[in-house]
């Protein structure tokens, strides 16, 4: 890239005396200014440090992401693991203390959370301040930086060229300062090192200006990025002198490069230091190790450790037996020199395979002698609030070593300040060993009876992890409608990737509606490790309605205090609107009180279906008739969730920072497919709080709930099974009339109504006992009130003993 060769001709001689990463040789390597929410700024210096990173590799654009990098800031306030939301190294994760979320944190913090693989996700996968996002999800973009650089500029400023050099060769560095009136004088920052007031903020280095004068005795200041808007500042950028306090000062906060930031590709991490580097081990050991028992067939290719010092020769060892205080059976060993102080990943030069059960020790010497290590911690964050908290850490004998001329647990170690809670900054990372398919998930095909099929072709990536080569067979189950191409046979070797391609033929197009599926089987011929079985799936036909509630009795569905079923009163809506008086296809919903708003001051309450057998179906979607109220997620939430365990909940729908009004029934679509297909158990709740203790809104209104999706029947089972269903025996499109066909399994109640596209009731055509079998029901084209369709396309819903149908009318225009 041009910048590349420019930073490398800067370098080769010194730094220019201004630069400015928004035009470096005629580029722009800095993202949009953000505005952040609460006190979550060091999360935008992180982000705004990796963001930056992203864009002078060109890493974003090579992964086919759109726009600029964008990612998580609230992904990593939620989930830093060092909170009382989330702390996995206890058990349970949620309430053992620690940060309060949206209320500070530190570099070491968000590098803990990369170092694990958690982050940085992208700001469509996991954005949301007022409820937390999802921790993972498979459509999560993860990015992950294989090294983070600590720099100091030095009180006499002698180490300034490393800082610069860091921001030419690798992008923005994250920094920090004091927010204080006092220091800042027409966005120049400015803390005269007599000052004893702590760094609080965080914002990120763009460049800097040699020459530029500011409020300390000596010219120079760095040209920063802050996360206040657009409206503050120069444009949302200001300057902080070279001679500030804090900035490129302190240890941890002062100058920090989040560099060589790739997509995440490895698969799993062997790590006990869930924290990272909260101290450092300096009671003079030789080395020190990790121990771990593998959970599966691993193929190990990288290491990652924190190194305290600056130039550091490094040893690390790998042995696959330790027994009486001696290691034996050696793996592999790499020596290597680290120039920074910070957080490596390192490629193995060896990589090895470990199977299901296999122990592996990791031993590390440092020539400082010296080793970070993960324990309980009082932590000072200065980045968003004044006090210490303690976060807890766990450990466990067995997991880590020290040796100072035998090998010691460190469980035992009585130095540490909180005995028993250490273990060591040491990683592993790889792979599934053998074959590794992806896509993982089917491949699904989807069309109209006869066809065409989108899309017309998919491709699996195969690639073989693992020591040496292997041979292998992808074969079919010899489905007439599917071609399978590439090569289908051979050998493959480590690293390498073989492309196979699925495409649909001509054989489909007489295939009647239904789903029909094609086993695939990658085989590793050699040694059967990564064999995989994958499906194609081909549904031909429209999706439909696979289950519903309509509501006219009640659903049974688990409700907490104040969810119910019945009649709304058309009460509330002391801010917003009432609720309705009635549901929507129907007198009865489900609601958050019907008789009013919802109280101030509320947790979160549920409604929860029952579970849902999803098995078999594609495209799933679920549909609802909603009337909600509710104010600014600034103050109250309310949210649509969907689980398969009942623990893990993950939201497909929140309010946003406007209040919902709703004055009228309108139907609501939601893609659940990436949760619910395929699954035997899906539950969805929706969610009404937690509210502040300001203005009430009407709350949730529920009506005609029902689960769409393509599959509904399979082939063989439509061709037996008699459910009720509704089509058309008239014209359709239609210019003047129709006729509606429903086939009853069974006598009683039939209702028909027309929808507009938005999901309004336009009529109702018919209400009444009906016998069983079929039943056409004939219908002029007009609304309730008489007047004449306008050209378009109508739902039709035909619902009957709590089942439901749904069929689409066209209108032509006169």
């Amino acid at each position: 890239m041009a910048v590349l060769l420019l930073i490398a001709s800067f370098i080769q001689f010194s730094a220019p005396s201004q630069f400015d990463l928004r035009d470096a040789g005629g580029q722009n390597y800095v993202t949009s200014i953000k505005s952040q929410q609460g006190g979550t700024c060091w999360t935008h210096g992180t982000m705004a440090s990796i963001e930056s990173n992203l864009l002078v590799t060109g890493v974003w654009e090579e992964q086919g992401e759109i726009g600029e990098p964008d990612l998580a800031e609230y992904h990593l306030d939620w989930w830093n693991g060092f909170n009382n939301w989330y702390n996995a190294d206890m058990d349970p994760p949620s309430g053992s203390g620690g940060l309060t979320p949206h209320e500070g944190g530190d570099y070491l913090v968000a590098t803990a959370y990369l170092s694990r693989g958690e982050g940085a996700v992208r700001d469509i996968d996991g954005q949301s301040y007022y409820t937390p996002p999802s921790l993972t999800n498979p459509e999560y973009h993860h990015y992950y930086p294989e090294d983070v650089q600590w720099l100091t500029a030095g009180d006499d400023l002698a180490s300034l060229l490393p800082v610069k050099e860091a921001i030419m060769a690798h992008g923005a560095i994250a920094t920090c300062y004091c927010v204080n009136s006092s220091f800042m004088q027409d966005y120049i920052q400015y803390q005269p090192p007599s000052s004893s007031m702590d760094p609080n903020h965080s914002v990120a280095i763009i460049g800097w200006d040699d020459n530029k004068a500011t409020q300390a005795p000596e010219p120079g200041a760095w040209i920063c990025k802050n996360s206040w808007g657009e409206g503050w500042g120069f444009g949302g950028f200001f300057y902080i002198s070279y001679w500030d306090k804090w900035c490129c000062r302190e240890p941890f906060m002062g100058a920090v490069s989040f560099q060589n930031t790739e997509r995440l590709q490895y698969q799993h991490f062997y790590y006990h230091d869930y924290h990272g580097w909260r101290d450092t081990f300096t009671a003079g050991a030789d080395m020190v190790m990790n121990a771990w028992e593998a959970p599966g067939d691993h193929f190990i290719t990288a290491m990652s450790f924190f190194t305290p010092k600056e130039q550091e020769t490094c040893s690390a060892s790998f042995y696959g037996s330790f027994q009486g205080g001696v290691l034996s059976d050696l793996i592999t060993a790499q020596d290597f020199q680290s120039t920074f102080r910070g957080f490596h990943t390192v490629e193995l030069n060896n990589p090895f395979e470990l199977e299901a059960g296999d122990s592996v020790y990791f031993t590390m010497s440092f020539s400082g002698g010296e080793y970070p290590y993960d324990r309980t911690a009082d932590v000072p964050v200065l980045l968003g609030s004044s006090a210490r908290v303690i976060v807890e850490s766990s450990a466990s004998p067995g997991e880590s070593y020290y040796n100072d001329g035998s090998w010691h647990d460190f469980q035992n170690w009585s130095e540490n300040p909180y005995p028993g809670t250490g273990n060591f900054c040491l990683k592993l990372l790889g792979f599934d060993s053998g074959l590794i398919v992806t896509p993982s998930e089917d491949m699904v095909f989807q069309g109209d009876q006869g066809g065409p099929f989108t899309p017309s072709s998919q491709t699996w990536n195969m690639i073989y992890m693992g020591s040496g080569s292997v041979s292998y067979t992808v074969e079919g189950d010899g489905a007439q409608w599917l071609d399978l191409s590439g090569p289908l046979t051979g050998t493959v070797s480590c690293g390498q990737t073989v492309n196979i391609t699925a495409s649909i033929n001509s054989e489909a197009a007489s295939l009647e509606n239904g789903v029909y599926i094609s086993d695939i089987d990658f085989v590793n011929e050699t040694t059967g490790t990564g064999n995989t079985s994958l499906q194609v799936v081909l549904v031909v036909g429209e999706a439909g309605v696979v289950y519903s509630w309509n509501m006219d009795s009640d659903p049974g569905w688990t409700a907490d205090t104040e969810w119910e079923w019945g009649v709304p009163k058309g009460m509330g809506g002391s801010h917003g609107n009432p609720d309705p008086a009635s549901g929507a296809t129907g007198n009865n919903v489900c609601g958050y009180n019907l008789a009013g708003d919802y109280a101030p001051d509320l947790d979160e309450k549920y409604l929860t279906t029952g579970a849902i057998d999803c098995s078999g179906l594609y495209g799933t979607h679920l549909r609802f008739q909603r009337w909600l109220g509710v104010e600014s997620s600034q103050y109250d939430h309310a949210s649509v969730q969907i689980s398969t365990d009942q623990q893990t909940w993950f939201t497909i729908w929140a309010n946003g920072s406007d209040e919902i009004t709703d004055s009228d029934w309108s139907m609501k679509v939601y893609d659940i497919s990436s949760y619910a297909d395929t699954q035997p158990q899906v539950w969805i709740r929706w969610v009404m709080g937690t509210t502040d203790s300001g203005w009430e809104y009407c709350g949730w209104n529920l009506d005609d709930v029902e689960i769409w999706a393509y599959g509904a029947l399979s082939a063989e089972e439509q061709e037996t099974e008699t459910v009720f269903s509704m089509g058309f025996a008239g014209m359709n499109p239609a210019s003047s009339s129709t006729v509606f066909r429903c086939q009853m399994p069974e006598a009683g109640q039939l209702t028909v109504q027309v929808l507009d596209i938005s999901g309004r009731v336009m009529g109702t055509v018919f209400n009444g006992e009906v016998s069983s079998g079929q039943v056409d029901v004939p219908f002029n084209l007009v609304d309730s009130s008489g007047r004449r369709l306008p050209a378009g396309i109508y739902p039709v819903v035909a619902s009957s003993a709590g089942s439901t149908a749904v069929a689409r009318l066209v209108v032509l225009g006169n």
